[in-house]
């Protein structure tokens, strides 16, 4: 009775209404003795079951939990309807405002009146209440000359810089092509040598033309002083072109059939909005915009889902769909290109937007998602020279390799690299005035070092590239190129005192990278592969 005297009292000050309704029923045993239960039977029983204090708890806790999700759930399904009106309304916006510029492009400017003139009239020249023009105003004349039975067109010029029209003897209208083309003819026939005070334009022409000529007789050689002006135009240094200039992608993309693929996708919209937490519309499949890992102002890189699991979307402000042409080349001359994600383009007026879906049973990983355990870096430098080797057999340049650019396609023990950012990339396959690092605008910070030289061939930028990303997740820190006697070398990874057998691989590894000058990158990556591959896998 003393041990269940106490448990007895804490439940009935607990639960007194509980105790008062369920006294009478619980109170007796064979012997008449009165025993209160501490807990309500009716409770613990389910049919034939009896439950525990922590089974009920478990179940109070899960239905809790579950009308959280259905009221979460509902919340969600209400922001996606909203989302998706909002987007219609957008579209229906945009819809307008292109029909109204197209309207505003379709109607002509208004022409400028011109008269007619018969100039076997006296009076014709001008028309009776006609106001003479102002300065700024260039009327064209239309007139049939007496002996002739077309018209003629008398077209008013812009005066030349310099030239002032107040300066004209009074009466004498504006000169015209029909006067130029007759002082042409007259100033021919005069010495080339006479001086002129004003000259036209055609005028200095045939000055010039005279000159030329004539110095060309004196010279006595075979070709002509303009023929050899234009050699020395021709053999002179032309200005520099930006490899990366947009342009200059477009151009070289007519050259390619691109538009023919079934992945990629062309709009005449305006790039839509692209917000984190939101969805987005891209030919009719719906895609969720999670973060945003990667914001470089002319592009970002978001994860997201679809219906078939992860992606990764790059929202690109350029309309040149240059990362979609790279990647189809890389993935065709894989030999493990069923480990490759599905690339799809969605071409705007104003930019484009890459999706990148993994395979089947894949998944897609970030490249430093390992940590900086040596073995998982190890494996993931063997992967990364794979690409770059891979790269360069086809003759791409990829110029910016990052870690935040990298991403593994994974399937088990088998993952597939790839770069989700070809800003800085090159074909050089097509752009074979590309010669040297100089005219690459990411290499300008190793030559301002004393990394790379100017004259280096463009492959040396990506074995930097590579240094800087392995060294990256060894440490996490970034590459800081010393000199180590006469050759460069990681800071971390200087000198030749004794070591372990990593260590030892990863002084040859930056070294090699770091100083390759005019080496074959292929045959170095090649090397760098198979040393690490014996080593970590």
């Amino acid at each position: 009775m003393e041990q269940q005297a106490g448990p007895s009292v804490c439940y009935q000050s607990a639960h007194p209404d509980m105790m008062q309704a369920n006294i009478g029923a619980e109170l007796q045993d064979e012997g008449g003795a009165d025993q209160c239960s501490p807990y309500c039977k009716e409770e613990l029983m389910r049919g034939g079951e009896e439950l525990c204090f922590e089974e009920l708890r478990a179940e109070r806790y899960n239905l809790q939990k579950q009308k959280e999700m259905e009221e979460k759930m509902r919340h969600l399904k209400e922001q996606q309807e909203q989302l998706s009106q909002e987007l219609e309304e957008k579209k229906r916006l945009l819809l307008l405002k292109k029909t109204q510029q197209i309207n505003d492009l379709d109607q002509p400017p208004a022409a400028a009146p011109f008269k007619i003139l018969d100039e076997s009239l006296p009076g014709s020249e001008e028309p009776a209440g006609s106001s003479e023009p102002s300065s700024n105003e260039l009327p064209d004349d239309v007139f049939l000359r007496p002996d002739e039975m077309g018209l003629c067109v008398r077209v008013q010029l812009p005066p030349w810089p310099g030239q002032n029209h107040q300066n004209q003897p009074t009466g004498q209208p504006g000169r015209t092509s029909e006067d130029l083309r007759t002082e042409q003819d007259s100033d021919s026939q005069k010495p080339v040598s006479k001086p002129r005070d004003k000259l036209s334009p055609i005028q200095e022409t045939s000055v010039e033309a005279g000159s030329l000529t004539s110095l060309g007789e004196t010279s006595g050689g075979t070709s002509s002083p303009l023929d050899q002006n234009q050699e020395q135009i021709a053999q002179s240094p032309s200005p520099t072109v930006d490899p990366c200039d947009p342009e200059v992608r477009r151009q070289l993309l007519d050259l390619c059939d691109i538009t023919s693929s079934p992945d990629f996708h062309s709009e005449l919209r305006p790039l839509p909005a692209v917000e984190e937490n939101s969805l987005l519309d891209l030919g009719g499949d719906m895609f969720f915009i999670g973060s945003r890992y990667l914001d470089r102002g002319s592009f970002s890189l978001f994860k997201g889902a679809a219906e078939n699991g992860s992606i990764l979307i790059k929202v690109d402000r350029c309309s040149a769909p240059w990362d979609f042409y790279l990647f189809t080349r890389l993935r065709e001359s894989s030999p493990t290109a069923d480990r490759a994600p599905v690339i799809s383009c969605f071409l705007f007026v104003d930019g484009c937007i890459t999706v990148y879906a993994p395979p089947a049973d894949h998944l897609l990983m970030d490249l430093s998602d390992c940590g900086a355990d040596e073995l998982c870096v190890g494996v993931k430098a063997v992967r990364l020279l794979e690409l770059v080797l891979q790269l360069h057999s086809c003759s791409l340049l990829h110029a910016g390799l990052q870690p935040s650019i990298l991403t593994s396609c994974l399937r088990g023990f088998q993952d597939w690299l790839f770069p989700v950012d070809w800003s800085c990339s090159l074909d050089l396959g097509l752009q074979k005035d590309v010669t040297s690092v100089q005219q690459l605008p990411s290499a300008q910070t190793y030559i301002s070092l004393g990394l790379l030289e100017p004259t280096d061939p463009p492959h040396t930028v990506d074995l930097v590239g590579v240094a800087e990303t392995v060294y990256f997740l060894l440490t996490n820190n970034k590459l800081v190129p010393v000199k180590d006697g006469s050759s460069w070398t990681a800071e971390q990874y200087a000198g030749d005192g004794p070591c372990d057998t990593f260590t030892s691989s990863w002084r040859k590894f930056f070294r090699s990278l770091l100083n390759a000058g005019g080496r074959s990158s292929i045959s170095l990556l090649s090397e760098l592969k198979e040393e690490l591959f014996s080593i970590f896998l």
